[in-house]
């Protein structure tokens, strides 16, 4: 019975790396796709290409929505520390 589960366990782990592979190759994808938006002179579509490429990788890299919030209160209350004391 352990050797089964193990066995899932191993399985799930090497499907996780196929979608981990596939979601980096739709980035890249993606990225090649920005620039030519961007080139083309299409600012907010090339934002909105962003947004997407931001988001596959929060999924890729496993972080939450509370882990990125935190991120942004840390980065934003040091900027506000750091424009206050110029």
């Amino acid at each position: 019975m352990t050797t089964q589960l193990t066995t899932a366990s191993a399985g799930q782990r090497a499907m996780d790396q196929v979608q981990v592979r596939s979601l980096r190759d739709v980035i890249a994808v993606l990225i090649e796709q920005r620039s030519i938006v961007r080139a083309a002179g299409a600012s907010f579509a090339a934002h909105l290409l962003d947004l997407a490429i931001m988001q596959l990788r929060l999924n890729v890299n496993d972080i939450t929505a509370e882990e990125l919030s935190g991120l942004s209160d840390f980065v934003g209350a040091e900027f506000m520390r750091d424009k206050s004391s110029h």
